[in-house]
């Protein structure tokens, strides 16, 4: 080996010490974020990368793990197995603001511990990213955030379709030693001409502060849908809308907006408006009766909304009738009003007589025993009746003493 050979060796390999590899991003990542954002000890002892066929992806998995999907590029999911451990200790830290010396319990992980370890998990793919220096290490390690938490390790495996998977696994050193965990991140092999992007400008994450359970939360997106009202027509009616047909709402749709989650509950309500030029909504609490009058502020505008065009013959065609206490007719609100006098005092009354005790009627010696009935089935036989004179003709019946003497009116 020459010379000039043996310096291009020497600064080859000085330089791919220098080279910043996956494996040796994810571990100074780690590092970081738990020092910037969540203001932990968090220290990568050891990882190891391998790859695997997606057939035999769910021997990889573990159950005792927090089991979370990641949505990346292409709409190709990404896997990452959360030890027990590091969650318990990153809901201490967000919620105590501590670790424990000692290692959690072992319980059944929830969509909640997946609420509180995904930011670790962007903030993770977001550095480590901005961190690689070629586009192959980039396509190896794109920019996944997280996706969904799944129940067990079979459904996990089946929303894994990716024909080839790289492995990390991430042992991590929590608390200055006081315990250990793991973190296994599932890479889908993706294709060369899958484009990646640049690396971030600030080469990595801010630091923001530490990184609390107040601000995660706030920090979850939750899908909320106004309804303005509902339409009720027959199924063949309903088949034959199209683009331009239009719906009649009710006359007060916009002031009775319902505010509905996306399993239909419904969370609050109000009225539709705009505040700086943008739609809005005022809100109100659904915990006010439907018997109380809702209080409007007088300084609220009217909202720019379009005009609504009653169709012919509907029934809100007509004007609705005018309530009372509204428009130019209304009654005006009765003032000093006279004083009710004070009533006097009741007087008081005597106590009730305390009433005697009622006799027992459980068949004890004082009740008497009532007679005993004849039986009516052996008795003898009735006596004959006479017969009765027949109704059939005037002329038979006994003459009526006195009926002769008397005239008709």
């Amino acid at each position: 080996m020459s010379v000039l050979q043996r310096k291009a060796q020497a600064g080859k390999q000085e330089h791919q010490a220098r080279a910043m590899t996956v494996p040796k991003a994810l571990r100074v990542s780690v590092a970081k974020i738990a020092d910037e954002i969540f203001d932990m000890a968090l220290v990568v002892i050891g990882i190891t990368q391998e790859t695997c066929d997606g057939d035999t992806i769910a021997e990889k998995l573990d159950d005792a793990s927090l089991l979370m999907l990641l949505d990346g590029p292409k709409g190709v999911a990404g896997g990452a197995m959360v030890g027990p451990e590091l969650v318990g200790a990153m809901i201490q830290q967000q919620t105590t603001g501590k670790v424990s010396n000692t290692a959690p319990e072992a319980r059944p992980l929830t969509a909640t511990d997946a609420a509180l370890c995904a930011p670790l998990l962007d903030a993770l793919f977001r550095r480590a990213h901005g961190l690689l220096e070629n586009d192959d290490d980039r396509r190896v390690l794109p920019l996944y955030k997280f996706g969904a938490r799944v129940e067990n390790t079979r459904l996990f495996g089946l929303a894994l379709e990716a024909t080839e998977y790289r492995v990390f696994k991430l042992t991590i050193d929590i608390a200055g030693g006081a315990f250990q965990s793991g973190l296994t991140l599932l890479m889908p092999v993706l294709e060369q001409r899958f484009e990646v992007e640049g690396p971030a400008s600030d080469g990595g994450v801010a630091a923001a502060g530490p990184l609390t359970l107040e601000t995660t939360l706030m920090d979850v997106k939750a899908d909320l849908t106004a309804v303005l009202g509902r339409v009720r027509m027959p199924l063949s009616r309903l088949e034959r809308l199209s683009v331009g047909d239009e719906l009649v709402l009710r006359p007060d749709a916009f002031d009775n907006v319902e505010l509905k989650t996306v399993d239909g509950r419904t969370i609050s309500r109000g009225a539709m408006g705009q505040l700086e030029g943008q739609r809005a909504v005022q809100l109100e609490s659904i915990a006010t009766g439907s018997g109380q009058q809702k209080q409007w502020t007088a300084e609220r505008e009217e909202p720019d909304l379009p005009q609504v065009q009653m169709a012919a013959g509907s029934d809100m065609a007509a004007a609705p009738p005018a309530l009372p206490g509204s428009g130019a007719g209304a009654l005006a609100p009765v003032d000093n009003l006279p004083e009710l006098p004070e009533l006097p005092d009741l007087p008081d009354l005597p106590d009730l007589p305390d009433l005697p005790d009622l006799p027992d009627l459980d068949g004890g010696e004082e009740t008497t025993a009532l007679p005993d009935l004849p039986d009516l089935d052996g008795g003898g036989d009735l006596p004959d009746l006479p017969d009765l004179p027949s109704l059939d003709t005037a002329d038979e019946l006994p003459p009526i003493p006195g009926l002769s003497d008397l005239k008709t009116a």
